[in-house]
């Protein structure tokens, strides 16, 4: 196969790429730990799991920085009244001091997919370092479970490979709609009035 003479012959440079380019991609991408596992699963004469892990956790961090920059890009799609609520969104997380840092670290430690979450954290301008520092931490943790656990995930490799599709078409439309939602609420009003008002979509600019 030429993946697997791919992964062999380039090693952890092909694993940190091929994580890095799932990671870009903003949905239906399979996770992250799963792809780990599987490489580790077929190739363990090849891997180290800590090294494999270290190297999924850079790759999918600098992958997931990428995506942040997407988000950043898509404010001009919004109307000033939406950017103000996101911008103000990003200043009640970075008051709160290590709260990027927690916000990621438990984010990239849960099973949620994170593609959405960093859409949304470029939205609010909030792509500083600790966030990140804060999902490689999680990520790398999680991937190091995975990975070392693989022979005991991978007794039923079919059942999970297949429940896979469906359960990242189903997450990442969760997350989509999140998204929006989340995008359209006024949070400038939720945070001062402690009230839930949701900022409406504007089709045309009649004067």
């Amino acid at each position: 196969m030429v993946l697997e003479t791919f992964i062999v012959t380039f090693g952890y440079a092909s694993v940190f790429l091929l994580i890095f380019v799932m990671n870009v991609i903003p949905f239906f991408m399979p996770p992250t730990w799963i792809v780990l596992s599987t490489l580790y699963f077929l190739f363990p004469q090849h891997f180290d799991p800590i090294l494999l892990a270290f190297t999924g956790a850079f790759a999918s961090t600098f992958g997931r920085v990428i995506l942040c920059r997407i988000g950043v890009a898509s404010r001009g799609l919004m109307g000033e009244e939406r950017k103000r609520s996101m911008d103000r969104a990003g200043q009640a997380l970075r008051s709160k001091k290590y709260g990027g840092f927690l916000l990621s670290f438990l984010f990239a430690l849960s099973p949620l997919p994170s593609n959405v979450y960093f859409l949304t954290i470029g939205t609010m301008k909030c792509s500083y370092l600790s966030v990140f520092l804060g999902f490689w931490l999680g990520r790398l943790i999680s991937y190091g479970v995975t990975i070392n656990i693989a022979h005991i995930v991978f007794r039923s490799l079919a059942d999970v490979l297949t429940s896979q599709i469906q359960a990242v078409i189903i997450v990442d439309s969760l997350g989509i709609i999140s998204m929006i939602i989340f995008t359209f609420i006024d949070w400038e009003k939720l945070i001062q009035e402690k009230r839930i008002v949701f900022i409406k979509p504007k089709f045309s600019s009649r004067s």
